[in-house]
């Protein structure tokens, strides 16, 4: 009896030394990766402009990301799935990381626009969702709370942005606008590497089975719950398209780079929104009346922010990021307790191919508006109809069930 308490006890502590690892590796990736991206999302689009790109052109750049991540983000999911999380996060910071130093060192060129676009595109679709997947799948079969786990990775995210976003923009942007791009290439690269090193780690990969596309009559009726999810965070792209991609063309005053600032206050309000996550969570709400709570609240701050003088409108605008950190923790918590299958990378794929689709159509009402009428109206307008589309949803969810 002894020796099977002990064999217990070794085996119990080679797990949770196991989970441990798993979760340390998750978010020193994570981590990384946040700060490849947080070295140039800031100045980015300033970047483009100042080396001859013209509006035309960086909305052609987005249409492009954003065309591609459609077609590949399924795809992705079913690499991943395949041959492991870990060897697309390689493939993904090789690509991004690419994609930038093109960017970043050829001059204007539509060639190099276009293949930086697709590049950063294919990097984005391998790494969305990958690591989520693979730390659940690690980590299913234990006590750990996978909800904490995602608002503590969050928070740890919006703190390396945090860092990373004030050096990019307020040190390194009023250098030299290309260097944070060379910088979060570098970076990137060093992800991929510290990915291959973890690849022993990775999930068991799935045996090759011959492709069979074929449609099923009653995938609604098996699915049903998790569809109707995927369809649920569709209108919260209309929302909040706007001010995730356009903030610094908004906030951006004077010939001095002093969007870094700005993002040191964006990735502060992302830390706040990941920690307030796990208090919302304790209301003894639904998760979906808890998800629409959270639409009506990023709804009324954005109309709070177009509405505001320059400083004020600044508060609203991290408080709509708060908000927005705070939801996405919810999503990836709620979408991942809707797959109960072990094709989970492939339908956060799906969700993600999905929201891309959706991303193209609402950029495209977005340019038309804000081209005729303004900054301002493209995102009111675009926080009405992610309202209305997500409480008509819901209503119809609710009246059919």
């Amino acid at each position: 009896m002894d020796g099977v308490k002990v064999s217990g006890k070794y085996i119990l502590g080679d797990i949770y030394m196991q989970n441990k690892y798993a979760v340390l590796s998750y978010q020193g990736l994570s981590g990384l990766y946040a700060l490849g991206l947080s070295l140039w999302t800031g100045t980015i689009y300033l970047y483009m402009q100042q080396v001859g790109y013209s509006y035309g052109q960086i909305n052609l750049f987005l249409a492009l990301f954003w065309l591609v991540t459609c077609v590949a983000e399924i795809p992705s999911g079913f690499l991943a799935d395949k041959f492991g999380a870990l060897k697309m996060t390689f493939w993904s910071a090789l690509f991004r990381g690419s994609g930038l130093l093109l960017l970043a060192i050829f001059d204007k060129h539509l060639v190099v626009l276009i293949l930086s676009a697709i590049l950063t595109a294919l990097g984005d679709s391998l790494y969305s969702g990958t690591l989520t997947s693979w730390i659940v799948e690690r980590t299913k079969n234990s006590e750990l709370d996978q909800g904490k786990l995602f608002s503590h990775n969050y928070m740890l995210v919006s703190l390396v942005s945090f860092v990373g976003g004030y050096l990019e923009a307020d040190q390194l942007g009023n250098i030299e606008l290309r260097l944070p791009l060379i910088s979060g290439a570098v970076i990137l690269y060093v992800v991929g590497l510290v990915s291959l090193s973890l690849v022993r780690f990775d999930t068991a990969p799935k045996p090759p089975e011959p492709l069979r596309f074929t449609f099923e009559r009653q995938i609604w009726q098996k699915k049903r719950p998790l569809l109707e999810t995927l369809i649920l965070f569709l209108p919260l792209t209309f929302i909040t398209v706007g001010p995730y991609n356009q903030w610094q063309l908004y906030f951006q005053r004077g010939p001095e780079i002093k969007t870094g600032l700005i993002l040191v206050g964006i990735n502060l309000a992302g830390m706040l929104g990941a920690f307030a996550f796990n208090w919302s969570a304790k209301l003894s709400w639904k998760t979906e009346q808890l998800f629409l709570a959270h639409v009506v609240a990023l709804c009324l701050s954005v109309w709070l922010l177009i509405y505001s003088s320059y400083y004020l409108a600044l508060a609203f605008m991290w408080l709509h990021v708060a908000l927005c950190e705070s939801t996405e923790v919810l999503q990836t918590k709620l979408l991942h307790e809707k797959i109960t299958d072990d094709l989970r990378t492939t339908w956060v794929s799906g969700n993600n191919t999905l929201e891309a689709l959706v991303t193209t159509v609402a950029l495209a009402l977005n340019g038309f508006l804000a081209d005729h009428f303004g900054l301002a109206l493209a995102w009111g307008v675009g926080a009405l109809l992610g309202l209305l589309a997500t409480v008509g949803w819901a209503f119809w969810q609710r009246w059919n069930h």
